[in-house]
């Protein structure tokens, strides 16, 4: 029984013990949490996408292509329809000497009689097209061969798909990175482009739309088209592996200089989307140091409190720290 005692006695005293460390541990840890620390950044913050405004505004679309397929469009509108497919079938064959004046002149000829008819009838007519985009990337995808169809709708878009490196292929088929949201939002800014309306709002992207494709950007960035052909020819005469390290490098800085520049298109859209704290984990990314810092202290300076405010100091931090190495 005495012995029992004993061991009570001990354990409570332990216990005592233990229970008196609990404050200087919970001390520690909200030091550690509290106080900023040298931490290099991550992963750039992405937009906030409300998926079920993004859904309404796609099946608005897809209302618009089932009604101008009930009723067919004023042949005015039609002709602009004509006049964009051969835009784009020239486009996707890309021949050496392309009749781009008169192409460009038509297009702009038959715009102006579309537009007579009204917004809606030309966003009929875009969405109907979109319709069509949609299934003939998705055949391109089984069959891994770009159909007359494909190519009178989407004009050169596979094309730049693979020269971006979005295009994946293995001996079965071959997959574009670019899901159903994103490619919907990436036909309406072509169409947009090639019909010359990329300025008027009527045809602008909701902001969710918007949301989804510089989502994929901010996750999938690339050097830009010239960049790639410069690092390729490149290789081509490496003879080191330093060579090839130093190349590989390079891109990896260019293609977060081509993340930096959606960032700064994406902060023109969207007021809610946290940039200058964007801008400095895509500038310590690209190795510019002392522009992330200000970044960073740009970011602190309006958001001196809340979910970033923390990781905003410590990556500033890490940016002073890595613009004094360097």
């Amino acid at each position: 029984m005495l012995g029992v005692r004993r061991w009570a006695s001990v354990a409570s005293k332990n216990d005592g013990r233990l229970l008196a460390l609990i404050p200087v541990l919970v001390g520690v840890l909200l030091a550690a949490l509290l106080f900023p620390r040298d931490v290099p950044p991550d992963d750039v913050p992405l937009p906030d996408l409300d998926l079920h405004k993004l859904v309404a505004a796609e099946r608005d679309d897809d209302a618009r292509a089932a009604r101008a397929e009930r009723t067919p469009l004023d042949a005015d509108v039609r002709a602009l329809g004509e006049s964009i497919r051969a835009f784009n079938t020239t486009e996707a064959k890309d021949p050496k000497h392309a009749p781009w004046p008169e192409l460009r002149a038509k297009l702009d000829e038959t715009r102006v009689l579309a537009r007579a008819h009204g917004v809606e009838a030309m966003l009929d007519l875009r969405a109907a097209q979109l319709t069509k985009f949609v299934d003939e990337v998705r055949a391109w995808e089984k069959t891994g061969s770009a159909s007359a169809e494909l190519e009178a709708v989407g004009g050169g878009f596979i094309r730049r798909m693979t020269i971006a490196g979005y295009v994946r292929e293995d001996s079965h088929r071959v997959e574009l990175a670019l899901g159903e949201h994103e490619l919907r939002v990436a036909f309406k800014l072509k169409w947009n482009s090639v019909v010359r309306v990329e300025e008027d709002p009527a045809f602008a992207p909701s902001l969710d739309e918007s949301r989804a494709l510089y989502t994929f950007y901010i996750l999938h960035p690339h050097a830009t088209e010239s960049a790639r052909e410069t690092f390729a020819a490149a290789r081509r005469t490496a003879r080191t592996q330093a060579d090839c390290d130093a190349l590989a490098e390079g891109e990896r800085i260019a293609s977060e200089s081509w993340r930096l520049d959606k960032i700064e298109k994406l902060a023109h859209l969207d007021p809610t989307y946290p940039a200058e704290y964007a801008r400095g984990v895509a500038l310590y990314r690209a190795a510019k140091y002392e522009a992330s810092a200000r970044a960073f202290e740009a970011w602190l300076r309006l958001h001196p409190n809340g979910p970033l405010a923390l990781r905003a100091r410590n990556h500033l931090r890490a940016a002073l720290a890595a613009s004094k190495v360097t």
